[in-house]
């Protein structure tokens, strides 16, 4: 992943690249990008930077579930979408499996209530996002179909198949063939933080029988009684490249959400005392 900047001021707005500064009452947003999803597709990852939330949801929390203003939310989400220069859409996440499409005409309020982890489209001008504080936030993209989706897996959603599910959905609503996919696997929490005890083991180990040799689930650093760590991207990478999708075609950031507290939330360091970071995808109008 590098980094990549847009930058807003009252008199100019641009990003990276462009005239434009900053200005004196202008804001800018930091965004990690990956290499592998090019034009005409427009994403990011966004990190705690960039927005006007005060502590402890300082500064860019996107979410607006754990007691944030909400117009800082509302003025946070604002600059991100400006950044992406689309229409911002994200659904009612919730920890499954489920993958909506949306269209270019469809309201946000109502996609905003759909139950789903998942969201994918091919319409220019819509930008899809995702909320995430520990789990990953996945972008896949079709350079021949123009489709496009972002993903939330978190533990439940890795072991109920989410990235798979999505793999599929692009494949049915626009004929997308998994070996076309460019994935980008963005900040999440990392192996080395990412604590469990014996049911969530066990729930790795019924979907991948080789999930200890494969490095998926590794023993407690700690020796802790009961406990091991658990490799999120690691067990989404093997997933992917099962559903179909070129290894060299996925891109998966080292970055851990749990240890560089000075860039990201986390929910397992924080708890709700915490905002939330979004992956986001779209393709410009």
């Amino acid at each position: 992943m590098r980094l990549t900047h847009f930058r807003e001021s009252p008199a100019t707005r641009a990003p990276d690249g462009e005239p434009g500064s900053s200005g004196a009452h202008g804001w800018e947003l930091p965004l990690l990008v990956s290499p592998l999803l090019e034009a005409p597709f427009v994403h990011g990852f966004t990190t705690r930077a960039g927005g006007v939330s005060a502590p402890p949801f300082d500064a860019l929390n996107l979410g607006g579930k754990w007691g944030d203003d909400p117009a800082n939310v509302v003025e946070n989400r604002r600059r991100l979408a400006r950044a992406l220069g689309g229409r911002l859409v994200v659904a009612r996440q919730v920890h499954g499996a489920a993958i909506a499409r949306v269209r270019a005409g469809d309201p946000t309020a109502a996609i905003a209530r759909v139950e789903a982890d998942g969201l994918c489209s091919d319409a220019a001008g819509v930008t899809l996002g995702i909320f995430v504080a520990d789990c990953i936030p996945a972008l896949l993209v079709d350079p021949k179909t123009g489709a496009f989706a972002a993903v939330h897996a978190g533990w439940r959603g890795t072991v109920a198949g989410v990235l798979p599910a999505a793999v599929t959905a692009l494949a049915r609503e626009f004929g997308a063939r998994p070996g076309d996919l460019q994935v980008a696997l963005g900040p999440a929490i990392g192996p080395c933080c990412f604590e469990v005890g014996d049911e969530v083991t066990a729930a790795f180990l019924a979907q991948f029988a080789d999930a200890r040799e494969r490095g998926v689930v590794v023993p407690s650093p700690r020796g802790a009684p009961g406990k091991s760590h658990v490799d999120l991207k690691a067990a989404n990478r093997l997933l992917l490249e099962r559903a179909g999708v070129a290894p060299d075609a996925i891109d998966a950031g080292p970055e851990c959400t749990h240890c560089d507290r000075a860039r990201f939330f986390s929910f397992r360091r924080d708890g709700s005392a915490t905002g939330q970071q979004m992956g986001v995808i779209g393709r410009p109008a």
